[in-house]
């Protein structure tokens, strides 16, 4: 087996995960825990969230749909049953009304995406100083297109500083692709000039993993809080050190 290249996923890999501040919305609106997830997965590939990041829709529109479709009870509810139906688990009481802002959810949900993981930081970093590996990042993420009030700061496509971490940056904002999209993945791997076998992929949710299984990828899943441990399965499985800092004009 020869990996030529490693694609890393940002948000929940490279930064923070907006899982936790999901958690925490779900707390402050009084639902079930993975409530929220589960609607917006059920609302598909024509959802807002899933065309904000495509660049489908602007900002403004985004925030209004997808606190309207968060909002949808009984949308909600039915998803949330789905989701508790396959992971064998009680249903609990649901909500028998809902009332989401979509801004304020979006803006808890990035937050996270402002603090880096060190300890993949130092691995991308070694990897590329290696000069033995292709190294990419294939991340959904979103570019403001529409009318954001003025002076409002906002998360978006990846930012010069952490383009220059990678080789390629391949985001769907840009390419009008998402993962799980089998095509995304192949754009990914045609960018960096390997064949499927010949890469491996860390995400943090399974069904983009899978995506990348199937079309013959490695992949590691990164476990929310447990970044060490996807490091050390991509050190054992490149037999390379990705752990101590980087020395300027060191050989590693």
């Amino acid at each position: 087996m020869v990996i030529r290249a490693v694609i890393f996923d940002i948000g929940g890999v490279v930064v923070g995960s907006p899982v936790a501040a999901i958690t925490d919305a779900e707390k402050r609106w009084g639902l079930p825990s993975h409530w929220i997830n589960a609607a917006i997965t059920a609302m598909g590939d024509d959802g807002p969230f899933q065309r904000f990041e495509r660049s489908e829709i602007s900002q403004d529109d985004f925030y209004r749909d997808f606190g309207a479709r968060l909002s949808d009870v009984d949308g909600g509810n039915k998803a949330y049953r789905v989701y508790c139906k396959r992971a064998r688990i009680e249903c609990p009481p649901l909500p028998t009304q809902v009332r989401i802002d979509g801004k304020e959810l979006w803006g808890m949900m990035m937050a996270p995406a402002l603090e880096p993981d060190e300890l993949v930081v130092n691995a991308i970093n070694r990897l590329r100083a290696s000069r033995r590996y292709k190294v990419a990042a294939l991340t959904n993420n979103f570019a403001p297109l529409g009318t954001a009030e003025e002076g409002e700061e906002t998360t978006g496509a990846g930012n010069d500083a952490m383009r220059g971490m990678f080789d390629e940056y391949i985001e769907s904002a840009v390419e009008g692709l998402r993962k799980p999209d089998p095509a995304f993945f192949r754009l990914a791997l045609d960018r960096v000039g390997v064949a499927p076998s010949e890469a491996v992929f860390l995400d943090d949710i399974g069904h983009n993993l899978a995506a990348a299984r199937a079309l013959g990828m490695h992949t590691i899943r990164v476990q929310h809080g447990k970044s060490h441990e996807a490091i050390a399965e991509l050190e054992r499985l490149l037999e390379m050190d990705l752990t101590s800092p980087v020395v300027a004009g060191a050989k590693l």
